[in-house]
């Protein structure tokens, strides 16, 4: 049987050397550099880019490439990851991850395993990408995730009656009328663009905002309680009526990996 290819990513040089001819090491930056295409993943991750580095791994080039990664991650980063709704410590991280994976706890590593002794303990888990991904614009869903998890606590109604998200979304959604072309939503709010028109204007959105909760039964629904399909359909219900959480002057296709902001990470 042939020997499989064993490739390593390390940021630094090699202390000793591989003799085996069938390993591959590369010497980079794992947030900078490519990932290979490979069959399994195997890895210990800097615990201070666990973030953008999971990012990368499950929305990136190489993502559904491998069959399963096994990680050794801080022990609170991987309950954050392995949250369900309900848990205290379900975030925007868990969202993230459960749409393109399927994360399983392995086990907990103390921190008295290591030598010399660190100042946390660890856990073991394991990501399955999925085969079915939803059909969704990736920046949309980052977008609508931290919109929603800002204040995971917070009902649903009580996050879109804020003026300011209202304004916001007016301008991602390219409202007719609303001053699309201003940076500065200080200067809408004052109505020095629209006049007195541009409070009819936000309580009209506010209306439409109101009635796709409604329609959903979300007004009084808090997002530490959804699950990724209960949010994936939110989502269609504020797009099918043309409400967006990204800027539609960047066009309606959904992104390529390479265009998606790995360093602001799935928090």
């Amino acid at each position: 049987m042939p020997k499989r290819l064993i490739v390593v990513l390390e940021m630094h040089r090699n202390p000793f050397q591989i003799l085996d001819r069938c390993t591959k090491i590369i010497n980079g930056d794992e947030l900078k550099t490519e990932f290979p295409q490979s069959n399994l993943v195997v890895a210990n991750i800097p615990y201070n880019i666990s973030s953008p580095l999971l990012a990368k791994l499950v929305y990136g080039a190489a993502a559904n490439s491998f069959r399963s990664a096994t990680l050794l991650l801080q022990k609170e980063f991987a309950q954050r990851l392995l949250a369900k709704p309900g848990d205290s410590e379900y975030n925007r991280l868990a969202i993230n991850m459960n749409l393109m994976a399927d994360v399983e706890f392995v086990m907990d590593v103390s921190k008295r395993d290591f030598v010399p002794c660190p100042k946390v303990d660890s856990s073991v888990v394991k990501l399955y990408p999925k085969t079915e991904i939803p059909d969704v614009n990736l920046e949309e869903w980052w977008a609508f995730t931290r919109t929603c998890f800002n204040n995971k606590n917070k009902t649903l109604g009580a996050t879109f009656k804020q003026k300011r998200k209202l304004m916001e979304l007016m301008k991602f959604s390219r409202v007719e009328g609303f001053c699309q072309d201003s940076n500065d939503l200080e200067e809408c709010e004052s109505g020095s663009q629209l006049g007195l028109g541009v409070g009819n204007m936000i309580s009209s959105f506010r209306a439409r905002v109101a009635g796709v909760l409604e329609s959903g039964g979300y007004v009084d629904k808090r997002p530490a309680k959804l699950s990724h399909d209960d949010l994936l359909h939110l989502l269609s219900l504020f797009n099918d009526v043309g409400i967006y959480f990204r800027d539609q002057a960047k066009g309606s296709d959904s992104c390529s990996v390479a265009e998606l902001d790995f360093d602001d990470g799935l928090l």
